[in-house]
């Protein structure tokens, strides 16, 4: 599996503003709802807030990975944001997010939920890949980099 499997160029957004995890997820939910018309941005935010109520999703070195299983997920989403000033996850590192990994899935997806998973987290341990997500100076170049084989 790769990232390109589950991400697309309308689900890439560089440099959004915020000021909490809350807003985050909110604006994500938004802009996910925007280019998936099957899903309500509610709908998304009500499950990636009772999936953060049960335990941060930051996995440390200022990323981000909330994600949840909807009703009307009909495949595996991913939406990748980059936000202009580091907020507060919750790290066990305390480090600040930068970046966050949105992934939806299907209710009944377990396994690929848990692949997928393990695939965003070896791709985010890579320092390298990374600093080129932070680095991307817009989100066709942030997708193109998200993209890359590392």
């Amino acid at each position: 599996m790769n990232i390109n499997s589950i991400l697309s160029p309308d689900c890439t957004f560089c440099g959004i503003e915020t000021r909490s995890k809350k807003t985050a997820i909110e604006k994500a939910s938004i802009l996910i709802a925007e280019n998936l018309p099957l899903l309500s941005a509610g709908d998304i935010y009500g499950k990636l807030i009772a999936r953060e109520k049960l335990g941060p999703t930051a996995l440390g070195n200022g990323i981000a990975l909330p994600h949840c299983r909807i009703a009307g997920c009909e495949n595996i989403v991913g939406a990748l944001f980059t936000i202009t000033t580091p907020i507060d996850f919750g790290a066990l590192d305390d480090q600040l997010v930068d970046i966050m990994f949105v992934l939806l899935v299907p209710e009944k997806g377990v396994d690929e939920h848990l692949k997928t998973m393990a695939m965003l987290a070896e791709k985010f341990d890579s320092e390298e890949y990374r600093a080129n997500l932070k680095s991307a100076p817009n989100s066709q170049e942030l997708f193109d980099r998200a993209c890359q084989v590392t």
